[in-house]
Formats: C-alpha cells, sequence, structure tokens
C-alpha cells in the first residue's frame, strides 16, 4: 500500500514523492502529496528532511539567530555529538606485532616466573624472602571493649529543646535525639552529653565577647530537661542538674541500641534489655528499657484520709 498522497503523485506524472523548489535546495513536500502525510510512512528513498528548517511533522529543526557566531564544530545537535578527545581509547592489544610496544613477549619480558602462564602471586609475596610486613615490629593492640560514643552538646541540646523541636515535658531518650533528626541512627556506642555551650558574640565587634579577665563568655543553660543516654561528663551533669533536670545513664548492647532507635524491625517482639557488663557497673546508673519510656507522670497531690478530714474540721 502506496500512501494516498503518492498515489496522487503517480496518477499526476510526478517524479517522485517529495519535490525540490526552485528556490530553495531543501527538498519540500509537494501540495499532492500534502493530503496524504502523516497517514502512513513514506516509501523507501521518500525520506522526509531531519536538518535544520521546517520539517515533515510541523516542526522546525534547529534555528539560530541571524548575527549568532558559530563556533567551528558548530551547533550542538544529534549528529555532531561525541566524546570529549581522549575520553575513550582503544583497547591495548597484545602480541600483535613489535609495532605496537607490546608484541613478542606482550610486556612480560623474556624469562621468569611472572613470564610464565597461570603465574599469579600472592599479594607481598617477595620470592621466598622474608617479606617487609615482617620484618617490621608490632606496635599496640586492638581493644575489644572499646566503646565508642556519638558527641552531643548542651547548647543544641538547649537549641532543639527553645525551637520546640524536642518536648521537655517528657524524658527524652537517645530515640528521641534521632527522630528529631539532631544527630545520624549511626550512633555507635551510645550517646555521650558534653557542657559545650554556644559563646556570646559581640554584635560591635563581631567577635565571641569575653570579660574583664579575657576569658569567653558562653550563654547559660536554662531550660530543664530529663535525658537518658549512654555516657555524660561531670560538667555537663552538673549543669543540668543545676537548671532543675536530671540526667540517668543507662546501658544497651547493639541489639538493645537498634530495637530503641526503630522497634519496627522487630515485628514478633522486642528483645530484653541487656544486663550490665561487670566492666561497665561503675560507668552506668541502670540498664535501659525497652521499649523507650513515655511522657513523665506528673505527680498527683496526696489525698486527705478521713481522721485528718476530721481534725483539720475540729480546727
Amino acid at each position: 500500500g502506496w500512501p494516498a498522497g503518492y498515489a496522487n503523485l503517480r496518477s499526476a506524472g510526478a517524479a517522485s514523492y517529495w519535490t525540490a523548489t526552485a528556490s530553495s535546495a531543501r527538498p519540500t513536500l509537494s501540495a499532492a502529496g500534502a493530503a496524504g502525510a502523516g497517514r502512513s510512512p513514506a516509501p523507501r528513498g521518500a525520506r522526509g528532511y531531519r536538518g535544520v528548517g521546517p520539517r515533515r511533522d510541523g516542526t522546525s529543526g534547529t534555528l539560530v539567530k541571524h548575527g549568532t557566531k558559530i563556533p567551528d564544530e558548530g551547533i550542538m545537535a544529534l549528529n555532531n555529538l561525541r566524546d570529549n578527545k581522549g575520553a575513550k581509547w582503544d583497547k591495548v592489544r597484545k602480541g600483535r606485532g613489535r609495532g605496537s610496544g607490546k608484541g613478542k613477549t606482550s610486556g612480560r619480558g623474556h624469562n621468569g616466573q611472572k613470564s610464565r602462564a597461570g603465574s599469579k602471586l600472592r599479594l607481598g609475596f617477595e620470592g621466598g624472602q622474608t617479606p617487609l610486613r615482617l620484618t617490621l615490629p608490632k606496635r599496640g593492640f586492638n581493644n575489644p571493649k572499646r566503646l565508642i560514643f556519638t558527641p552531643l552538646n548542651l547548647s543544641r541540646l538547649q537549641e532543639w529543646i527553645q525551637k520546640g523541636r524536642l518536648d521537655a515535658s517528657k524524658t527524652l531518650t537517645m530515640k528521641d535525639f534521632v527522630d528529631s533528626r539532631m544527630m545520624d541512627k549511626r550512633i555507635g556506642s551510645g550517646v555521650k552529653l558534653l557542657a559545650t555551650l554556644r559563646r556570646v558574640w559581640d554584635p560591635v565587634t563581631k567577635k565571641p565577647a569575653e570579660n574583664t579577665f579575657g576569658a569567653p563568655l558562653y550563654k547559660p543553660l536554662t531550660v530543664k530537661v530529663h535525658v537518658e543516654v549512654s555516657r555524660v561528663s561531670a560538667q555537663a551533669k552538673e549543669m543540668i542538674e543545676a537548671a532543675g533536670g536530671s540526667v540517668v545513664r543507662v546501658h544497651y548492647n547493639r541489639l538493645g541500641i537498634r530495637a530503641l532507635l526503630k522497634p519496627n524491625k522487630f515485628p514478633h517482639g522486642l528483645p530484653k534489655p541487656a544486663r550490665t557488663p561487670v566492666f561497665l557497673k561503675d560507668k552506668v546508673d541502670r540498664e535501659g528499657t525497652l521499649p523507650a519510656p513515655g511522657p513523665r507522670a506528673t505527680p498527683a497531690a496526696p489525698e486527705e484520709t478521713p481522721q485528718i478530714a476530721e481534725a483539720s474540721a475540729v480546727a
């Protein structure tokens, strides 16, 4: 099946489906063929113009404004996209003649163990000689009981509470710190609270403010907070208790920290809290709870007994 436009041209005695006008060398669609354009693809050899200017589908190619300077390599188009010079290299072909530089022995040399087929020496092998790694003495050791904690400054904790990103009315745990995006979920062995505060800046000099003795000034801790962390410095604990808060050092093992941060990963129930090892007894206050503790319950007022009520009535 020839297109309808092409059939019309054949009946009219036209030479081809596409004709070129006298004013332009670009092929254009004839009036007779335009009626059948778009109904079916043109036959082989009757391909529409694909370059700059009007196209068969009514759109235009790459248009450049008059007076625009065109570089030597031309404008960017689909027909001139290529890699930068030197971006791609041909594969080195070994054993293909002396002129390539990798002929004859293919770069392996004449003799020796490494020139033989199947020769794969392990890393650090020196032919039977004592390797360098064995001639040097050992230094230090790897502590199997090492614990790595994520530091948390009081300045950042106070900033998060003042911005409303943490609720100071409940006991804050390491899960609250991670959920509020205060720190990353990869907290290692836990969180250690440090007593670093934010320095006071002088608005005049645009520098950190200092007192009369030249000591730096810091913004004091003003929020009352109750936290549960793995470790806390002595100064940080003193500052929190001075503001009316409290700090409890709790112990979690690796599985306990994972259950604390992501309880949804344990569909069959949370594991039991791990007991504190003997060598950490003096560094923690108690074992951590699973799941994380909820809001702190406000103590209710004690109810009066009937004897006290009668005594107050008589008085």
